[in-house]
């Protein structure tokens, strides 16, 4: 292999890991705007139900005043 050919395979490898780059950016800016912060009560009210173990639904509105 030349050095003028390998300069180039060398430049389509950076080519090609750019756009590689570009599209794991743009996926992990997309997981980003999706995630939303989780308020702490809602942890405090999960952790109660380990504690308990299951509820039903009606049981869960009941107690904690969401609405399933």
């Amino acid at each position: 292999m030349t050095e003028t050919e390998l300069l180039r395979k060398i430049s389509d490898d950076l080519d090609f890991l750019k756009k590689k780059i570009l599209k794991i950016e743009e996926s992990l800016e997309l997981i980003t705007s999706e995630l939303h912060p989780v308020k702490e009560e809602y942890f405090e009210m999960l952790n109660e139900l380990k504690k308990e173990g299951t509820v039903s639904g009606s049981e869960f509105e009941e107690k904690f005043g969401i609405k399933l």
